[in-house]
Order: structure tokens, then sequence, then C-alpha cells
């Protein structure tokens, strides 16, 4: 995983994807990084909640992925076709990142309705020094609408979500 977010992280430095490239995030402490959050490239993001999931911390880990992975959504949406190295650098990190916090996370639907409800109230709460939010107002709705329509799916499918995790031998908390 550490493999892939250098992998990322260099992209981002060299110059070639189009967002301003993002400082050196193993810097910065936990609550460091949180305080920059609202004015990090999303890939910050990951990199807390990647830094979470390796602590312990599943459900603070997954608020931070989601908050990443809507913040990441509306920047590659809103470059549009200069978006495409954006998109496969979130690829990679919903690869490297998101796999094991979805994993912990769906393993609770209450919390995973929480990471997700969450995400959405900080990104509302904070203003996104990357992409304009009143100028591409139209391309940030339909990504919010995206993940309130998963919380309405895991709403609505909370036991065969459990079933399946069981049939599958995943743990169900």
């Amino acid at each position: 995983m550490k493999r892939i977010i250098a992998c990322a992280f260099a992209l981002l430095l060299s110059g070639a994807v189009v967002a301003q490239p993002i400082d050196d995030f193993d810097s910065l402490s936990t609550p460091e990084l949180i305080d920059v959050a609202p004015e990090a490239h999303p890939a910050a993001l990951y990199v807390l909640s990647s830094r979470l999931m390796a602590q312990g911390r599943g459900l603070e880990a997954a608020k931070w992925m989601y908050a990443g992975q809507l913040r990441y959504r509306f920047l590659v949406t809103a470059l549009g076709d200069a978006g495409q190295d954006e998109n496969i650098l979130l690829s990679a990190l919903t690869e490297s990142v998101g796999r094991p916090v979805n994993e912990y996370i769906a393993a609770d639907p209450d919390e995973w309705i929480e990471a997700m409800k969450w995400a959405l109230d900080w990104d509302a709460a904070h203003g996104n020094a990357l992409t304009s939010k009143t100028t591409h107002a139209s391309d940030l709705a339909a990504i919010r609408s995206g993940l309130r329509d998963l919380i309405v799916q895991v709403d609505e499918n909370r036991d065969l979500i459990r079933k399946r995790r069981r049939e599958a031998g995943l743990p169900v908390r």
C-alpha cells in the first residue's frame, strides 16, 4: 500500500497532474493533517485515512476516506478531460486505501452510514481550496447525490449486507 501511495505522490510532485502539488504530509502529525484538510489535495485525506486505519481507528479512517473520495470525485469531474491523471491516482488510492477501509466499515452498516454522513457534513462545512463549489455547483451536487444514494442503499440493505458478509466469512459488528 505504501508503494502505491508513494507512486501517487511522485506523480503529484512531478507535475504530471493538473491540480496543485501537495506537500510532504508524512511530516505532519495527524492533528496537523486534519487542520490542513480543507485546503489539501484530496489525496491527503486518503493519507490521513490510511494513517488512522493503521492506528486501529477504523471509523475515523472511514470518515476521512469518504471525505477524500467525495472531494476527489468532485475534482476529477470538475476537471473533465483534463482530470485523467487525477482519475488514475484516485483509482490507485481507492484500491490501496479505500479497499481495506471499506472492508472494515462495511462490517457495521450503522457506522458505515455514520461515516458517509459525516463526510457530507464535513465537506459542506468547509471550503474547498482546489475546486470551486460555486463554479462547479452542479458537479458537486451530482457527486454528493451519489454518496447520499449509497447511504440509502446501505440503509435499505442492512440485513443483506450482514448476511453476505457472514457467508463470505467476513466480520460483522
